[in-house]
């Protein structure tokens, strides 16, 4: 008789755990990720961490690409602002039309071919666009200058004085402003194929495309994480998911110098399946910065040029989240002023010495003395009328001394 009651009693708790378990299973996500199983759908992040989510979503690196549509391509539309005129006889216009945007290509007054904004590339400093044809993608001859023109000019590279339509774009390029785009291997171009050769190129499956830098980008895969949390809702600490914090400082610096150290160096692996942890050193030949002298360009190069800061040679800590918020768009120079703040003052006897500007000014604007921006030598553009090359500026992150000051005297 005890036996048999034992036996109910195991049946009955097997049973409970049987149900609990099918429960589990059947409100556990699946994933649609084209990255892969281990990927949750994205927007499920926003289920526990809407503000965060929110907030990133205005960012710079969620913003890294986009589709192409009014709300998002910068630039004037409208006639006479929308033309880029090469010669005589060429010139391209910025068209809105029912079925979508287009950069026209026009010869003696007449339309020769149309290509539509597919893709964009960047927010903040600039955008270029891309188009799509036959799972390829190629970069138009004009983009959009924010903060330097406010206007339209030659794409990065391209020539003022002919238009090129025909700038293949690799998945190289997307795994710095995508989250991630599959690729098919070894498909040969057949003869007479547009834009095509005898070699074998690259085709990317454009439906695969994930646009901007997302949260699985730094986190890593998450749907295990998603799925314990979903089912435990009463447990606040995270599991199944890389802890930033629990990173070093090495890892931490190479997630962000993944896409920010530079592109010349020889590539082991593709940037998509690197996961916060990894180091640099297993995903290229070598890196010949460290601790170098180099005159790295501004462009790109934010971390090499940090890491040749006095400020970050005498630190054992600092890295790009000292001064950026990783889920955040830009800050005014002001609140990064602040962070100086935190290592330099008056009563640590290395605060600024400059004796010809106000205290206040010297606290609320450490960056542009000391982080100016700067001429690239890697981009420059030509607006259209003009035979001068512009120069793109932007911000160095190699923190020194400057004689901007006295410049602009």
């Amino acid at each position: 008789m005890k036996n048999t009651k034992k036996i109910v009693v195991t049946f009955l708790i097997l049973l409970v755990v049987v149900i609990f378990l099918s429960q589990c299973i059947s409100t556990a996500q699946k994933s649609s990720d084209p990255r892969g199983s281990m990927f949750a759908n994205e927007t499920s992040c926003r289920q526990c961490h809407q503000a965060i989510y929110d907030s990133a979503m205005l960012s710079a690196h969620f913003n890294a690409s986009a589709e192409a549509t009014p709300k998002n391509v910068h630039g004037s539309f409208a006639i006479g602002k929308n033309i880029f005129t090469y010669n005589d006889s060429t010139i391209v216009k910025m068209e809105n039309r029912d079925s979508g945007m287009y950069q026209v290509l026009y010869i003696n007054n007449k339309e020769k071919q149309a290509y539509k904004f597919d893709i964009v590339f960047g927010k903040t400093n600039a955008q270029t666009y891309l188009y799509w044809h036959n799972d390829k993608a190629y970069e138009l001859p004009i983009s959009h200058f924010n903060t330097a023109i406010n206007g339209w000019a030659t794409s990065p590279g391209f020539s003022a004085s002919e238009p090129n339509f025909y700038q293949l774009i690799d998945r190289g390029c997307f795994e710095c402003h995508s989250s991630f785009v599959k690729q098919k291997q070894n498909v040969e171009v057949k003869k007479g194929e547009f834009f095509g050769s005898p070699d074998v190129t690259e085709v990317i499956e454009k439906s695969s495309l994930m646009h901007g830098i997302n949260c699985q980008r730094c986190h890593g895969p998450a749907i295990n994480h998603v799925n314990f949390h979903n089912a435990y809702p009463q447990i606040k600490v995270a599991n199944y998911i890389t802890k930033i914090d629990t990173l070093n400082n090495q890892q931490r610096l190479d997630m962000c110098g993944l896409c920010h150290s530079g592109n010349d160096k020889e590539k082991l692996h593709s940037r998509f399946n690197f996961v916060p942890g990894n180091l640099l050193t297993s995903f290229f030949m070598d890196m010949p910065w460290k601790n170098n002298t180099n005159n790295f360009d501004v462009h790109g190069n934010q971390q090499r040029l940090l890491e040749q800061s006095k400020c970050f040679l005498k630190s054992d800590k600092m890295n790009c989240t000292t001064c950026h918020g990783a889920h955040t768009g830009g800050t005014s120079v002001i609140l990064q002023s602040q962070k100086c703040m935190g290592c330099h003052s008056d009563t640590k006897n290395n605060f600024c010495t400059e004796k010809t500007l106000s205290t206040k000014i010297l606290k609320e604007n450490c960056i542009d003395c000391h982080m100016p921006k700067l001429a690239s030598t890697a981009i420059d553009f030509q607006e259209s009328g003009n035979a001068i090359k512009s120069t793109y500026f932007l911000r160095t992150h190699k923190i020194g001394l400057y004689d901007t000051l006295h410049s602009k005297k």
